[in-house]
């Protein structure tokens, strides 16, 4: 049997691993697999005589151990480790070049060098794409048949990734996929069409359980006037919600505002790129964070009603009574597996101090009921628990991690310093009056 033949039975191996690595929950499953496709990938050039693709995808392979070794640690390698990969790469590639189809392989090195070593989801998804199609074509023009095969799986499962998480699931579907979730919880309905979205809670009379999300800016002055009197006759003053970047229209929001009444303005956040996050020292000894559930029901039922207490424009806003019965009703393992929502608790001296919900959404995880009891603010708690949870999901494939905070608060400022940014803002309008209407 030639060595061709036996470079496509190889290639085999490749594509099984790389389908099995693609279907993975856990990252270090997933690295594994690829790991194993890389040295078939190996093998595959070795018998078809491609020396120096053989050195870079081993070079790649060493590459994919170093970052993962950060990545476990929730830490982004140094800019330095990356230029050297890629400086070692294009030198390499200088002494051992063969022809014209060792650049398609360079490229593609240098390019995942990049890509892997930042912690942007989008461009990582974006480089998976990129590369796929380069290392397709050099697998036909090689006649590496079979690898070629896997290349394609790959594009397929991250061009699909892509649309999913990058063009469909914006911060919009985020929210309201965390509403879906809810909604058996709190008996929310959500309804949507073409200009608005409605949030509806039969047991919760809060604005952050009834509200109207308005699509487009332009389309937010006619959307009130036609929702408003269907709220007012089911006796729910809820809040008119829209997120705009750069403010198109705003005189329709504002006439909105001078006929009703300015709730709040929020600031939508994202956790920026990369794993060297910036959180606060905690300044308290033997705090323990850890993931918590069914067992610790007690525990986070206490933080909600002693921590969840601020100041929300003109009022002060606590979880009702309702809220925290239908909340504890459904806290059990069962319900938070199927519904992807993850809480982690914060302990000092093995008393519950803070809290913080993570509800997952593919590989994004929407952060809420952060909150610390107030003899223990302003120590670093929060910014712990934070980085803990974020970790802790990491593990798990979670790329992006969002959150809706009340702009030109405290709360803005202290995300900002851990490491989050605005995406974009909202304004939250409530009903002036229920008579007259």
């Amino acid at each position: 049997m030639s060595y061709f033949y036996i470079a496509q039975i190889v290639s085999v191996v490749t594509v099984i691993t790389t389908a099995i690595g693609i279907l993975q929950k856990e990252k270090y499953k997933t690295m594994l697999c690829f790991t194993i496709a890389n040295i078939s990938i190996m093998a595959t050039y070795f018998l078809l005589g491609r020396y120096l693709s053989i050195i870079l995808v081993g070079m790649a392979c060493l590459r994919t151990f170093v970052y993962y070794a950060f990545a476990v640690k929730n830490k982004q390698p140094n800019g330095y480790i990356m230029a050297s990969f890629q400086v070692v790469c294009v030198i390499t590639s200088m002494l051992l070049w063969e022809d014209y189809l060792d650049l398609l392989m360079l490229i593609n090195l240098g390019l995942l060098t990049y890509t892997t070593w930042q912690d942007n989801m989008k461009i990582l998804r974006v480089g998976y794409i990129i590369s796929s199609i380069l290392l397709f074509v050099y697998d036909i023009l090689v006649h590496a048949y079979v690898g070629a095969v896997s290349e394609f799986i790959m594009f397929i499962a991250s061009f699909v990734s892509f649309i999913r998480y990058d063009v469909i699931n914006k911060i919009d579907n985020i929210v309201l996929t965390f509403y879906k979730t809810i909604s058996e919880m709190y008996k929310t309905k959500v309804q949507e069409n073409s200009k608005y979205t409605q949030i509806i809670s039969q047991y919760i009379d809060d604005v952050y359980n009834n509200f109207i999300y308005v699509s487009k800016t332009e389309d937010f002055k006619e959307v009130v006037q036609q929702t408003k009197v269907q709220w007012l006759q089911v006796n729910r003053t809820p809040a008119y919600y829209l997120k705009t970047q750069n403010r198109e229209n705003m005189h329709k929001i504002m006439d909105v505002i001078r006929e009703n009444k300015l709730l709040y303005h929020d600031a939508w956040m994202k956790l920026k790129s990369g794993y060297n996050t910036n959180f606060k020292h905690c300044m308290l000894e033997n705090v323990i964070c850890k993931p918590c559930g069914e067992k610790e029901k007690k525990d986070i039922i206490h933080i909600l009603d002693a921590g969840f207490v601020h100041q929300m424009g003109d009022g002060v806003y606590k979880y009702g009574e309702n809220y925290l019965n239908v909340f504890e009703k459904n806290l059990n393992d069962l319900f938070l597996h199927e519904k992807k929502i993850a809480p982690y608790m914060a302990y000092y001296n093995h008393q519950p101090i803070a809290l913080l919900v993570c509800y997952r959404n593919g590989t994004n995880d929407f952060l809420c009921q952060i909150t610390t009891l107030l003899p223990y603010r302003r120590k670093g708690v929060a910014s712990k628990l934070i980085r803990y949870a974020i970790a802790a999901e990491r593990k798990l494939g979670i790329g992006d991690f969002y959150l809706v905070i009340e702009k030109y608060t405290g709360l803005e400022a202290f995300f900002m310093k851990n490491n989050f940014e605005e995406v974009a803002e909202g304004f939250c309008i409530g009903l002036k009056s229920r008579t007259n209407q």
